[in-house]
């Protein structure tokens, strides 16, 4: 199949890309320094037409670490390969769903505080085609590599922490929205979540990416269930279910105002400090993206919300986690028949005490984005019981 030529960058929507705008050096690695040659070729090719937007020493530096990133996944092929090919991934994963900054990573993070889960690892997602030879020394040189706290928020980063899959699909070079941070080609096919959207030869590569990477996390922990987190699943259920079709999942939803204000904030984060570009959409751009984003992105989970079966999906509200953590997690264990609460207690006590005193950003929207964001989300508002007043 013919490739679709990289789309132009448009100067005169971009602004100037700076990651020290977000405490973020300019020197530390980014996400596609966890690259191989392969998946770097994939996701790079064809952008030759905007190459003089391109940061030439991030480039050559990607393209560095990606020699000896392919080396070692080579390497780990050779060492793991007879026993990765003895792996099963069972049982079914249990996945978390929501939008980008719903709370799905502090939903993640609490719940694998339960020692019978186990989630990818900020490792794990940042090289996921070398991790299994380069974990003993990445771990030892994690703040060489990893910032303290994420470039958007206070939540903070190690080497072990809970990282979403759809990172590893990014930097293992399937198709992924994450994608876009690097050259913010949205016009490329493969820069989405809708595997169903993909040609074929992607989807097939997609599908094999995601099962080898979780296939190599199931291997380092035996026994077992995965949890997993990741935005895109939500848009792409049925496609879930056909590699697991007995998975179990939880859905958080936030109030609409403090979701848009905190994904907006977000995206302009990520994107300055991810970007291969020394430019950026400017913030007009990114807020007409962002609003028509959860539209779409709920409307395909709707679709879709049918293929689950009840007793294996319960949904719940940010707001209702943050007031009484304890309390819905319990009601989330006894609506997916997860054996145990009790199982989960000792390490949430534990990360509760470690951010008593936490308070999440609420940063404030103008009424004009406001009132834009009630008519544009109007649905999420009504599907989810959230008034449209700020206030409440």
């Amino acid at each position: 199949m013919a490739r679709r030529p990289a789309t132009r960058i448009r100067p005169e929507i971009m602004v100037p890309a700076d990651p020290r705008d977000y405490g973020y050096s300019p020197n530390r690695p980014r996400l596609w320094h966890g690259m191989t040659l392969a998946a770097w070729w994939r996701m790079s090719r064809g952008q030759w037409v905007n190459r003089h937007h391109i940061r030439p020493g991030l480039f050559a530096s990607v393209t560095a670490l990606a020699l000896g990133n392919s080396l070692m996944a080579g390497l780990g092929q050779l060492v793991h390969g007879r026993a990765l090919a003895q792996v099963r991934i069972a049982p079914d994963p249990v996945f978390v769903l929501g939008f980008w900054r719903s709370g799905t990573t502090w939903l993640h993070q609490l719940l694998s505080n339960d020692p019978r889960f186990t989630a990818p690892t900020s490792l794990q997602v940042f090289m996921p085609e070398s991790f299994l030879m380069l974990a003993p020394v990445m771990r030892r040189l994690e703040r060489l590599w990893l910032p303290e706290h994420r470039p958007m928020d206070a939540v903070s980063l190690a080497a072990d922490t809970s990282e979403e899959d759809e990172v590893a699909l990014a930097v293992a070079g399937a198709a992924s929205i994450i994608r876009a941070l690097a050259y913010g080609n949205l016009e490329d096919p493969r820069v989405t979540w809708d595997t169903d959207a993909l040609p074929p030869e992607d989807l097939e590569h997609w599908r094999r990416t995601w099962i080898r990477f979780l296939t190599r996390v199931q291997y380092r922990a035996p026994g077992r269930q995965l949890l997993l987190k990741s935005p895109g699943h939500t848009m792409r259920i049925g496609e879930v279910l056909r590699q697991f079709p007995r998975a179990k999942f939880v859905h958080i939803v936030r109030n609409p105002y403090d979701l848009a204000a905190s994904y907006l904030h977000s995206s302009e984060a990520m994107t300055a400090t991810q970007t291969l570009l020394k430019v950026m959409p400017g913030p007009e751009e990114q807020l007409d993206g962002a609003l028509r984003l959860l539209p779409e992105f709920h409307a395909a989970f709707e679709r879709q919300r049918g293929l689950i079966s009840d007793e294996n999906y319960t949904l719940i509200r940010y707001e209702d986690l943050r007031r009484d953590t304890r309390s819905v997690l319990r009601g989330v264990y006894d609506d997916l028949g997860l054996d145990s609460f009790a199982a989960l207690e000792p390490g949430l006590d534990r990360m509760m005490a470690a951010r008593r005193g936490y308070k999440a950003g609420k940063p404030a929207l103008d009424p004009a984005l406001a009132a834009r964001i009630g008519h544009e989300w109007d649905e999420y508002f009504r599907r989810y019981g959230y008034p449209k007043n700020q206030n409440d």
